[in-house]
């Protein structure tokens, strides 16, 4: 039946192609407090609906219990912005769980070459547009292995469940902790970001963090013997100290078997510094203040307490530094969420297999001899892992430039995965 998933894949992946261009052609930006997502609901709801699915449209405001939950990140408006849930089976063995994000980030800070973001172009074995790697390339990779399964007419005695989320971005996660608290479990769950074909059994802890340095204004060397404080220099002394403290937490790595062998697990991305103001009819002075954002990470079983405590415990070895911390010159504040961290317990033999059976359809279905190791940014895989009680892992194409100009996939990787996930589908549930 195997050889039978390979020959209708190979000879339909026309399909996957069109879906592609067809989905990421459309505007699904996320733009908090709203989003645009619906636009893309609409597609995927139509492919659902031509496969014979069961269909859930719901907003996640509309879940009962939801908004009023730890985990519910307030501040958002779901207005036109619905989660999907498409699903058929019997339900008589394992219930398998495929999840997605449909939303993007903007697309206008970015100077595009290859084609323009809603433009999206199959170029040299790429599929370039954005949110064609993150993540709607792995999403309807997903769908693609369902249509497959279901049009060779192999029964589902277990149950499948795609699920199209939104208000991923921008550590969002609202879209599936709704589809957790709705009632969306099972077996195991493949969230399928771009991975570069990786099997992910765990996900680090993170943050995006705003850092305010609060210094004092004025020409600090003409008519005054105070001693200022610049808040740019503060804040170039402690951008040295946080590249200190990520490669402290490298160091830690040896703790954790699956980071051991991964060279740097750590990787903060400093991503805006601004301080003055700069043009013909601004003054030379110096900045009073200066806003720092940097996305820093952590391993899995560190919560967002110990997360900013540990820090701050690090940058007590820097007295120039903290000392500001002490007296409020420095704050740490956090730009959305903090995004819990998960594992897959490879303790259980369950898990093990499951691991397993993704290794061996990789190699039996798609000539691929796959790895695994830790997704090292931000995804819902906490959502699962952690409230979902419905173990997970991440496994996806990969590609290059998310959250970057000429976003692309890499197609080779939608198709095998495609047959990948469709071995798995007939694995836990036909």
């Amino acid at each position: 039946m195997k050889e039978k998933i390979i020959e209708y894949i190979d000879n339909n992946e026309k399909w996957l192609i069109d879906r592609i261009i067809e989905i990421v052609s459309t505007n699904t930006i996320n733009t908090p407090p709203t989003g645009n997502e619906n636009n893309g609901q609409e597609i995927i709801e139509k492919i659902f609906k031509n496969m014979g699915l069961e269909i859930d449209r719901f907003s996640p405001d509309d879940v009962n219990g939801f908004k009023d939950s730890k985990v519910y990140l307030k501040g958002r408006d779901y207005t036109n912005r619905d989660n999907l849930v498409g699903s058929i089976g019997k339900g008589e063995k394992k219930t398998l769980i495929f999840n997605g994000h449909i939303d993007t980030v903007p697309s206008h800070v970015f100077k595009w070459t290859k084609t323009e973001p809603f433009d999206p172009k199959l170029i040299d074995g790429k599929i370039y547009g954005l949110g064609a790697c993150d993540m709607k390339g792995g999403l309807l990779s997903s769908i693609f292995a369902l249509k497959t399964i279901t049009d060779l007419g192999i029964p589902i005695k277990g149950k499948v469940i795609i699920e199209s989320v939104v208000d991923e971005e921008f550590g969002g996660a609202n879209g599936s902790l709704a589809c957790v608290k709705k009632g969306y479990t099972g077996d195991f769950a493949i969230i399928a970001e771009p991975t570069v074909m990786k099997i992910c059994a765990s996900n680090v802890s993170s943050r995006a963090m705003v850092i305010k340095i609060t210094g004092d204004k004025g020409l600090m060397y003409a008519g005054t013997d105070i001693e200022g404080v610049n808040s740019m220099l503060l804040a170039s002394k402690l951008v040295c100290a946080l590249k200190d403290y990520e490669e402290y937490l490298n160091s830690l790595k040896d703790k954790y078997e699956i980071y051991k062998k991964i060279d740097k697990p750590m990787k903060f991305l400093f991503s805006d510094i601004k301080a003055g103001e700069i043009g013909p009819d601004k003054i030379v002075t110096t900045p009073e203040e200066c806003l720092i954002r940097v996305y820093m990470m952590n391993y899995p079983d560190v919560n967002k307490d110990k997360f900013t405590d540990m820090m701050l415990l690090f940058l007590k070895n820097y007295p120039d530094i903290y000392k500001y911390i002490k007296n409020g010159s420095i704050v740490f504040g956090e730009s959305y969420r903090f995004i819990e961290g998960g594992d897959l317990d490879l303790t259980l033999d369950s898990n093990k297999e499951f691991v397993s059976s993704i290794i061996k359809n990789g190699k039996k279905l798609a000539n691929r001899k796959l790895e695994t190791g830790a997704f090292l940014g931000g995804t819902d895989f906490f959502a699962f892992s952690n409230y979902g009680n419905t173990p997970v892992v991440v496994f996806g194409p990969g590609g290059g430039n998310c959250h970057a100009p000429d976003e692309y996939v890499n197609l080779e990787d939608l198709l095998d995965l495609s047959m990948i996930y469709a071995g798995l589908i007939y694995d836990y549930c036909c």
